[in-house]
């Protein structure tokens, strides 16, 4: 027997969407909430199948556009006053959260929009391309879009991908929960990787210079990546020392300058802004810290031994201040 899970935690939250929209089955969803093979003889059983009821009704699925709706359709278990208190304390109900129930751990709430993203991309990047092909656009959030467009680019569908993220980036962008400059980033990206350079550098351009939902340094950091990544350091110069100008305490910006000046051979410079890099790291939540430590790690070792950025494969990837590179906001993911 282990521990049934805590639908109270964001993350076991979506977790549970997740496993509600790939099992199914609200008895087999059921054992999965309590972490029990013999939870069906136990006195809570009446309310892991109500969870796992529920949890399926709110489910992320295709043919919905992978809505995550609330219809409350399962009713939750009416206990009596001697009945084993929900909540797992032992007692009875009449002595333990009788006429106390608003607040209490055992009550399934509505999921927040970051728990509802979080499932959500979790599902769409399980589903092959036939499931996507078969979506309905009109039912489907930019949030549902993007993460389609991400899941066709991961099946080569680099053409399907970009039609999919620039009809996003060019609608009203009032989605609060997308970080935009990270979907910047990544229609630049794909774009480069198709073979449309010079439609990269003019979409980045017109987004530096007409911003919707981003900072202008924030675009400056994707044209200094751009620039890095064409091998082109005298534009890379430019908007890496833009990014500063608009941010001087973004890590992420400190990273550029030192792959511009890696790039040229400045090694004690390079080594000098990596540093810098790291320094500005330390005020970030740990998960982000491990974002841009694995970035600027390599980078750093080897501007140290003087080895040059020339046999690294992977471009430089964009993210902002603050951005794990997830692509939802984190709302906190």
């Amino acid at each position: 027997m282990g521990m049934p899970k805590d639908l109270n935690h964001p993350g076991v939250y979506a977790e549970a969407l997740y496993q509600a929209a790939m099992t199914g089955d609200a008895v087999v969803l059921a054992h999965w909430l309590a972490d029990d093979p013999e939870a069906e003889k136990g006195p809570f059983w009446k309310w892991y199948i109500h969870f796992a009821e529920r949890l399926m009704d709110m489910a992320p699925h295709p043919e919905n556009g992978f809505a995550v709706r609330d219809r409350r359709t399962s009713q939750p278990p009416k206990i009596g006053r001697n009945d084993a208190c929900p909540c797992g304390s032992g007692k009875k109900y009449k002595q333990c959260h009788l006429g106390r129930e608003d607040n209490v751990a055992w009550k399934l709430g509505s999921p927040t929009p970051v728990i509802r993203a979080m499932a959500t991309s979790r599902v769409i990047h399980e589903c092959s391309v036939d499931v996507l092909d078969s979506v309905p656009r009109e039912k489907a959030s930019p949030m549902v879009l993007t993460e389609m467009a991400a899941t066709y680019h991961g099946h080569g569908r680099i053409e399907v991908a970009l039609r999919l993220l620039g009809e996003v980036l060019e609608g009203d962008r009032d989605d609060p929960f997308l970080l935009w400059d990270y979907w910047i980033a990544r229609r630049a990206e794909w774009l480069v990787e198709a073979g449309r350079e010079k439609e990269g550098e003019r979409f980045l351009l017109d987004e530096f210079d007409h911003p919707r939902k981003v900072e202008p340094w924030q675009v400056a950091q994707k044209l200094a990546a751009f620039y890095i990544d064409q091998g082109d350091t005298e534009n890379a110069d430019i908007w890496v020392n833009t990014a500063m100008e608009g941010n001087a305490n973004n890590p992420f910006n400190h990273y550029l300058k030192g792959m511009l000046l890696h790039y040229v051979e400045s090694w004690d410079e390079a080594v000098a802004s990596y540093e810098r890099a790291e320094e500005l790291m330390a005020g970030f939540r740990e998960e982000e810290k491990m974002y841009m430590v694995e970035l600027v790690s390599e980078s750093l070792s080897r501007a140290r031994n003087r080895q040059s950025l020339e046999d690294e494969d992977d471009t430089v990837e964009e993210t902002s201040a603050g951005e794990t590179g997830d692509s939802t906001q984190d709302h906190a993911s």
